[in-house]
């Protein structure tokens, strides 16, 4: 009878609980995650162990064990966002657990007993490990699947407008009259913030993005905004107020403003069917809080959890990349961005800009 087979399997949830307590002191993992997800499949792990050393003969080669999926899910990990060191780091705890198990109790343990532990936990570390890196590289690929469909999918209607025009160009059925070339302009210009900000997006960490503050007139920006969607807006019996005052000046970087309350009137403008979309900023000695209300449909509070999170995608109405630039946009410039809404009872974003953003000088290797 082997002992150590015997104290895995009848002791098996002490010594998980005394792993547990090391882990949590010598890992510092995430505190959000409770003791029940920490510790799902390790008893399991144990108890198969245990039973094998328990064999007179035919043990299972530790090679071999945790090739059956059904014996471990490390993708349970990728899920909860623990990274790969503490996982690997956490079958590490597992040999010291039971080696001072061990030393504790005096038990009289064989040393092939305690090399077959160590190759089962150490085969079980591997497997786990590849089969992490697996699920998180096709998570991966998954999300940038759904990245540029979204790209794809905000740049289709501009893309169809322009196409469409041209045609009717070509073909003598329109005219480049100034209604045309507004249509076109307006085109252009939201492929251009698209393009803009998922370039920042692209090339750029959120703390590596460049800030060049400039001395400017928010109210003349986000006109120059709203002048792009007026006829949608129009179109839609749509109003769009710019309530900033006029004589406020403000330090910041006018193409990372741009990309957020471009995108954010935009949004607006494009899902609200009725109404009204209105800007406006409250004013103290170092800050500046600006509103951007919709008369929309509201947005849920599950919603809500999820907006600025990339990448969202066509699934939850195609916003999901606009927002993730938005949010990029307002931390880079040193300020904070949220939402308050409720089903059916309208939308407000509110963005909180320093009075003066400082600037952040990056160094590229190519012209930028």
């Amino acid at each position: 009878m082997s002992i150590l087979g015997k104290e895995l399997v009848e002791h098996g949830d002490l010594i998980v609980q005394r792993w547990y307590e090391v882990w949590r002191t010598a890992c510092d993992p995430q505190n959000e995650l409770s003791e029940r997800v920490l510790k799902n499949h390790l008893p399991k792990q144990l108890l198969f162990i245990g039973n094998e050393l328990r064999k007179a003969s035919n043990q299972e080669q530790t090679s071999e064990m945790w090739k059956l999926e059904s014996r471990l899910e490390p993708e349970e990990r990728v899920l909860q966002e623990i990274p790969i060191e503490e996982l690997v780091h956490s079958y590490q705890v597992v040999v010291t657990t039971v080696r001072d198990w061990i030393e504790e109790r005096g038990l009289a343990v064989k040393f092939d007993e305690f090399t077959y532990f160590y190759k089962a936990i150490f085969e079980l570390t591997a497997e786990s490990v590849r089969r992490y890196s697996k699920f998180q590289a096709e998570r991966v690929r998954r999300e940038r699947g759904d990245y540029l469909a979204a790209i794809a999918h905000q740049m289709r209607t501009p893309l169809s407008v322009l196409s469409g025009q041209t045609d009717l160009l070509e073909s003598g059925f329109a005219t480049l009259n100034p209604e045309t070339v507004d249509r076109l302009r307006r085109s252009i210009n939201r492929l251009l913030l698209l393009t803009n900000g998922v370039m920042r997006l692209e090339r750029f960490e959120i703390d590596e993005i460049p800030v060049r503050p400039e001395s400017l007139s928010p109210f003349e920006l986000v006109e120059e905004i709203m002048s792009d969607h007026r006829y949608d807006a129009e179109r839609k019996g749509l109003k769009l107020d710019n309530l900033i005052d006029p004589n406020l000046r403000m330090k910041l970087d006018p193409d990372l403003f741009i990309d957020a309350f471009g995108n954010l009137i935009q949004n607006s403008v494009k899902y609200v069917s009725s109404g009204f979309v209105r800007v406006e900023a409250s004013v103290n000695s170092s800050e500046v809080t600006f509103t951007i209300t919709d008369s929309g449909q509201g947005i849920s509070r599950k919603r809500q959890k999820e907006l600025f999170q990339p990448i969202i995608g066509e699934k939850s109405g195609g916003v999901g990349l606009g927002l993730v630039i938005v949010h990029r946009a307002v931390i880079a410039q040193q300020g904070i961005v949220g939402v308050e809404s409720q089903s059916g009872g309208g939308t407000t974003f509110w963005i909180r800009l320093p009075r003066e953003v400082a600037p952040r000088h990056v160094q590229l290797i190519n012209n930028e």
